[in-house]
């Protein structure tokens, strides 16, 4: 008959001394297994992670190249704007210089007209874009008499202001109630 209960003959420090061998070569083939694993995983994963890092390589290239384009672009609708700016600040700054129809009206106005009577005004550049800075001011109305008309005419053109008075000898026709067209040329800045 055999007995179940075994009899161990070893001493006792044998025996721990045995245990402790048994479970230090046990935990050293676990780390063993656990480095193995590791490892493995490494070699696993590093194709994957070659494979991240050319993508987010490839994204910062492409967000650089999109950022120079939006700055070089954005640049651009700047500078298009200040060009802009620079051109309505620069009239704005010359609107100053040009007379305006209000002043050269009021200063033909003062003029001296008996028997004149002024009917409408135009204000603005001559058909010949060659004239440079010159206005024009076409002054219609009726004089009562030839007299009237010429002096008037002679009193505009004496203007500082007004390089030349045109009168069409036509408006002469009549002898009274003269309908008339004058038409002042020059700077017009009084």
């Amino acid at each position: 008959m055999l007995y179940s209960e075994l009899t161990n003959l070893l001493p006792l420090e044998n025996r721990k001394a045995f245990r402790r061998e048994y479970f230090i070569r046990l935990g050293t083939v676990a780390v063993l297994v656990l480095v193995v694993v590791v490892v493995a995983q490494a070699i696993f994963l590093l194709p994957s992670y070659l494979y991240e890092r050319e993508i987010v390589n490839s994204r910062t290239l492409e967000l650089q190249r999109l950022s120079a384009n939006l700055a070089t672009t954005q640049e651009q609708e700047a500078q298009t704007k200040l060009a802009a700016l620079q051109a309505e600040s620069t009239y704005l700054l010359s609107v100053n210089d040009h007379p305006t129809a209000s002043i050269v009206l009021r200063s033909v106005l003062d003029v001296p007209r008996p028997g004149i009577t002024i009917s409408g005004f135009i204000f603005g550049q001559p058909a010949d874009s060659s004239s440079g800075n010159k206005k024009t001011l076409q002054l219609t109305g009726v004089a009562a008499t030839r007299e009237s008309l010429r002096s008037y005419d002679t009193a505009l053109g004496a203007l500082p202001f007004v390089s030349s008075a045109d009168l069409p000898i036509s408006d002469y026709a009549k002898d009274s109630q003269i309908p008339f067209t004058i038409t002042l040329t020059g700077t017009l800045a009084p």
